[in-house]
């Protein structure tokens, strides 16, 4: 009876040591896990699996083991917020597999990607040939998006008879007040540029700016820090 009384304290214990542990890091669909969450949910599963049967094991165990996993998980988390570098480094980058209607061959081959593995992807986007695409990017979560070219978006515009307009691409190149040479593998920018665009639109310092998009336009979206929530 002894047994059953701990084996069930041990799960109260874990389920709401598990909801605490979601709460606190952050709620994350699974389609948005990146490698190291999911790798990370696997250890926490282990950590709780091995500890519920373990006779020699107590409840104060568990539940330092879960608090201690709480606070790491939870001081990585603000760490990847706080120091956009360190996060690139620890959560990896998109990466631009077609580029404005090109093959990067250079991605492909360094993520090992095969055409028909490129292909397979794409028709998840519905999209059956490599014609239609102008940008496709490999999400850190391994998820593909795509952007179609505009002659063939849903309802083509061939078929209505307009004009196709192109849409504008962006990239993330400054992120809290950081210059990011290569936030999307693949794609580079110039920085002296965007510096130079930054004091045209009366940004001085970098420090003023929360986040900021260069559009394959050529045209700079900044985003200040007063303009930010908090």
């Amino acid at each position: 009876m002894e047994m059953y009384m701990q084996l069930g304290v041990k799960l109260i214990v874990s389920f709401f040591g598990l909801w605490i542990v979601t709460f606190v890091t952050g709620r994350k669909t699974l389609s948005q896990l990146t490698p190291l969450d999911f790798l990370a949910s696997l250890a926490l599963s282990e950590i709780v699996g091995n500890t519920l049967y373990d006779k020699d094991v107590t409840i104060m165990h568990l539940i330092f083991a879960l608090a201690l996993w709480t606070t790491l998980s939870y001081l990585f988390e603000k760490a990847t917020t706080y120091f956009v570098k360190f996060g690139y480094l620890a959560e990896g980058r998109a990466v631009m597999l077609i580029d404005n209607g090109k093959l990067n061959q250079k991605m492909l081959d360094k993520y090992d990607i095969e055409y028909k593995q490129l292909l397979s992807m794409l028709r998840h986007q519905n999209i059956f040939s490599l014609t239609e695409v102008k940008y496709a990017i490999l999400e850190t979560d391994g998820s593909m998006s795509v952007m179609r070219k505009p002659e063939f978006e849903p309802p083509s515009k061939q078929d209505l008879g307009l004009e196709a307009t192109p849409d504008a691409f962006t990239v993330t190149v400054i992120d809290k007040g950081r210059l990011l040479k290569e936030s999307m593998l693949g794609k580079q920018i110039n920085l002296e540029e965007i510096r130079s665009m930054a004091r045209e639109q009366g940004y001085d310092s970098l420090d003023d700016i929360a986040y900021a998009e260069y559009a394959d336009d050529g045209k700079l979206h900044i985003f200040s820090v007063k303009d930010v929530q908090k």
